[in-house]
């Protein structure tokens, strides 16, 4: 997952003990005063574009293998299970939304959190390795591993706003995430459940070409909750996941 090798070894995620937000903050955009603007039935071009607010929307902008973090980058970070990390402004909604998991015996553990640049070059140079290690050329290793892993500060996990998550028993038999995790109940729930707390799916299935990485059922990244809620429609109304890019392009107005 734009980091890939965070996970067997880790501690497991189980109880989350963190103070979270309280019911309203969780299931309404707290952080914002501007709520979302339906969007109509029609479709996506209806839909006005909403200013973007450097303070309201701080969690919303694009990195990837062409968008890296700026170099003077630095991150506050909050515990939000085990030793996973985030964001300590997104922390509680990561930890609201794990208790919610447990609560309705959901089993899910976080495989991989915040993550250093210096982690994240050591995750590219290793899988790298390993590519060449089952035949790819160093150059093929290369380009093979930068559609898989996020270059070092290219990462939505380097900018503490990312978890990859599967479910508690993932690791037991599995060696690796994959594609399978989608079958998973632990999918179905994040899918209906992640929008509340300002998460959503980064790396859609068929978004390739837009997002630079590969599907990744797993990874989920916060943009805050006016943002995530709206994303979420456009997928109810019209079964499209939206990417980072794609939802900044047609429904914020930089200007």
């Amino acid at each position: 997952s734009c980091g890939r090798s965070d996970k067997k070894n880790d501690e497991p995620a189980s109880k989350t003990s963190e103070s979270a937000p309280t019911e309203s903050q969780s299931s309404a955009p707290a952080e914002s005063t501007t709520a979302a603007p339906s969007l109509p039935a029609s479709g996506v071009n209806a839909v006005s574009k909403i200013p973007y607010n450097a303070e309201e929307d701080w969690a919303l902008y694009v990195i990837g293998n062409d968008n890296p973090l700026p170099d003077n980058f630095t991150v506050d970070t909050k515990t939000v299970v085990g030793e996973r990390t985030l964001d300590s402004r997104c922390a509680d909604y990561a930890i609201a939304m794990l208790n919610a998991a447990e609560e309705e015996n959901v089993g899910l553990f976080v495989t991989s959190s915040y993550r250093s640049v210096q982690r994240q070059a050591e995750n590219m140079q290793s899988y790298i390795n390993t590519l060449i290690s089952q035949g790819y050329s160093e150059a093929e290793a290369k380009i093979q591993a930068e559609k898989e892993i996020a270059l070092p500060g290219h990462s939505e996990h380097n900018a503490g706003l990312a978890m990859d998550i599967v479910s508690d028993d993932y690791w037991s038999n599995h060696s690796d995430l994959d594609e399978s995790f989608e079958k998973l109940p632990q999918f179905d729930w994040l899918i209906e459940n992640s929008w509340k707390y300002g998460f959503i799916l980064s790396y859609p299935k068929g978004k390739e070409d837009i997002t630079g990485f590969i599907y990744e059922p797993w990874h989920y990244r916060f943009v805050g909750l006016k943002h995530a809620e709206r994303i979420h429609e456009v997928y109810e109304s019209t079964g499209e996941f939206l990417t980072v890019n794609e939802y900044m392009e047609k429904y914020i107005d930089m200007s």
